[in-house]
């Protein structure tokens, strides 16, 4: 079996192993090419393949593109915002952004209706995409089910130029209905290169390692067709956030994190719950400090809750040194996340008649949640 499995759960273990093995290679390489963001600065983002065509296409004023995707696991949560997080940085670089609803891949690889996968995606994805800042308008949105056919034409036609041989030494299996899922993968990820979208240019992928098996074989892809040119896609790479209780973050696990749609009381008592990096007693504490690369709710203040470096750089070196107390890392925690909550969830409000709107106007089907 390979030892990354891009449909099943997510825990990587040792970054710097994973990038040895598939060859991705340190953001730090172009990081002053990159966009001055937090998560290039704090290390989330940690890698990338061919980024370098990707960024020399900005700087010269050609056309590129940032394609991602939606999978409907469950409620939406701060670890799938990190993904907005980075939709928002690429379109502000000025790429062209396509999002790609996986509901074939969520029919043929978890056992979910597409009707369960379309209402999943406009009523946990959507609408809070909309509510972090994305403009439905100004991107390429689509669902697999309804991409069109000549995006499921060269989805099948890429069956080609791929093995059985290869296909299980990338994914441990050939397993019928996850290869005829990738292959709809890879055409989303080529899908800003198709003639109707303006042919090949430089795309990136951002993506946790565990989606890294689609990638490569959606280079090989790009590589070997013949039909039309495609550039090969580039990928960046950013760290999971880990479940507030350490070790992985699950959607079957209402513990392990913390949804934009919780209740704002019940967010702050998964953080009263969450594990910390800080000592059994009071004087250990004092003497030692606490553990933070150990601690999870400095990982949701980093990830998202604080922006400003020197803040977060205080915050870090108080508890590092035994300064301040778990409980007063926790407050801090709390009382960020109460304000980000309290307007995130106002502007979620405000998005949904938005995004049922536009699910009308652009898709043949009507998705009502309360039907």
């Amino acid at each position: 079996m390979p030892d990354i499995d891009p449909w099943g759960d997510v825990e990587v273990g040792n970054y710097s192993e994973k990038m040895d093995k598939f060859g991705i290679e340190p953001i730090e390489e172009v990081a002053d090419r990159m966009p001055d963001h937090r998560f290039i600065r704090r290390g989330i983002i940690f890698g990338h393949r061919g980024l370098d065509e990707f960024l020399d296409a900005r700087e010269e004023g050609d056309e590129f593109a940032m394609m991602t995707g939606i999978m409907p696991s469950g409620v939406f949560h701060f670890g799938h915002k990190c993904v907005v997080d980075q939709i928002k940085m690429y379109q502000e670089m000025g790429a062209q952004v396509t999002i790609a609803a996986a509901d074939i891949e969520a029919y043929n690889t978890r056992e979910m209706s597409l009707e369960e996968a379309r209402k999943l995606v406009v009523e946990e994805y959507l609408k809070n995409y909309v509510a972090l800042g994305i403009d439905l308008e100004d991107v390429d949105f689509y669902f697999q089910s309804k991409a069109g056919n000549n995006h499921l034409a060269r989805a099948a036609t890429f069956g080609r130029y791929l093995t059985q041989n290869e296909m299980e030494a990338t994914y441990g299996s050939a397993n019928p209905g996850k290869m005829s899922a990738a292959q709809v993968q890879y055409a989303d990820i080529l899908r800003p290169q198709f003639p109707e979208n303006g042919g090949p240019k430089p795309t990136v992928v951002p993506v946790g390692v565990d989606q890294d098996p689609h990638i490569r074989l959606t280079r090989d892809v790009a590589r070997k067709y013949r039909d039309q040119d495609f550039q090969k896609p580039a990928s960046t790479y950013n760290k999971f956030m880990r479940g507030l209780q350490g070790g992985k973050m699950s959607s079957s696990k209402p513990k392990s994190y913390i949804a934009l749609t919780d209740d704002i009381e019940d967010a702050k008592s998964k953080i009263d719950q969450a594990k910390t990096g800080g000592q059994d007693s009071l004087e250990e504490h004092r003497e030692k400090g606490a553990d933070v690369e150990e601690d999870m709710v400095f990982e949701l203040l980093a990830f998202h809750l604080i922006k400003d470096d020197e803040e977060l750089a205080r915050i870090r070196d108080e508890y590092e040194s035994g300064e301040m107390l778990s409980g007063e890392l926790k407050q801090i925690a709390k009382d960020k996340l109460e304000d980000f909550l309290k307007e995130h969830q106002r502007k979620r409000e405000e998005a949904a008649p938005q995004v049922e709107q536009y699910i009308e106007e652009n898709f043949e089907f009507d998705i009502n949640p309360e039907a």
